[in-house]
């Protein structure tokens, strides 16, 4: 069961884009501050955050590095406390300037809008080592998840791997894209380009939108990563197939 509601959460964090963050305020003498703000998670599941120094967050955690970030199902209609939520506990720091560069191309595929905050506001990327994750499923479904448990084991692939896959599906598979986020989403789309890889699945862009896709499983070298992509690719031209029969 713990299991289960490990991947659940992990699961929510990866579909979601944006986060409500609370740091230790500086002016208001330890007092919570909130904030939004996108993010996006490496391959152990740690939150990224791309953050401009005048930002108050920012100078917030450069005096305590202490953070949570919350992301929540939100609720079409009806009561959203039936939905999951997620809070990420943990630390905040910093990446360091040899993983920067390759984490920050990463981002800017998930988010190009962000290329443009390279020279403007002392943009930094900062990555938060979680703590402790609690996860509230729906009524009764209520969970601490230890960090032992929420990280996952890095994969034999660098940055450098995964950016090449990435190239490699939208130079000659953007048919494949396109499938996956049909079968997947449901959304139909002439442009859609896969911009992530990590271990448990990878990220589609269209319209503007970044789209998670869950793999069915954890692919921890660049040959799993083909056959999964290759499966689901499958599994959208049968679907298809099936569609125009019934049609």
């Amino acid at each position: 069961m713990r299991e289960q509601a490990a991947f659940e959460a992990r699961t929510l964090v990866r579909q979601s884009s944006v986060c409500v963050i609370s740091t230790i305020s500086k002016n208001l003498q330890g007092y919570p501050f909130g904030s939004v703000s996108p993010f996006m998670t490496d391959n152990q599941g740690r939150l990224i955050f791309y953050i401009a120094g005048i930002a108050q967050h920012s100078r917030n955690l450069t005096e305590d590095s202490r953070m949570c970030a919350t992301v929540f199902d939100a609720a079409d209609q009806g009561d959203q406390n039936a939905h999951a939520r997620v809070t990420v506990v943990g630390d905040a720091a910093p990446v360091p300037a040899e993983e920067s560069e390759a984490l920050l191309e990463r981002y800017e595929r998930q988010y190009p809008e962000a290329i443009s905050y390279r020279q403007a506001h002392d943009f930094q990327l900062w990555r938060m080592e979680v703590k402790r994750v609690r996860y509230i499923g729906g009524f009764g479904h209520i969970f601490w998840i230890e960090e032992s448990e929420w990280r996952a084991q890095e994969p034999e692939w660098t940055l450098e791997d995964e950016k090449r896959m990435v190239e490699h599906m939208n130079d000659d598979h953007a048919d494949a894209n396109q499938l996956m986020l049909n079968l997947i989403h449901q959304v139909q789309a002439d442009d859609v380009i896969m911009t992530t890889i990590v271990p448990d699945g990878c990220y589609l862009r269209a319209n503007d939108r970044n789209y998670y896709v869950q793999f069915e499983n954890v692919c921890m070298d660049s040959k799993a990563v083909r056959m999964e992509l290759v499966r689901l690719t499958k599994a959208a031209r049968k679907a298809l197939s099936s569609e125009a029969e019934q049609d």
